[in-house]
């Protein structure tokens, strides 16, 4: 996958705040911070998927007898 898109989200203003704190005293760039969280949450949900397709030994990738 390739490329990016735009998000939009409405936060609680609190969630917002902390986000904020936590970038002005660490000098990080917003939208740096909340891409690093979103990769790290991407790659966890990626290996959780990953761990239980091969516990159930699925090959997501193949392609479904029945469909046509």
């Amino acid at each position: 996958m390739a490329g990016t898109a735009e998000l939009r989200v409405e936060l609680p203003a609190e969630d917002l705040a902390v986000l904020d704190g936590y970038c002005a005293g660490t000098h990080q760039d917003r939208t740096k911070v909340l891409r690093r969280i979103l990769a790290e949450w991407s790659a966890a949900k990626l290996h959780e998927a990953t761990l239980i397709c091969r516990m159930s030994r699925v090959n997501p990738l193949a392609s479904e007898p029945d469909r046509k």
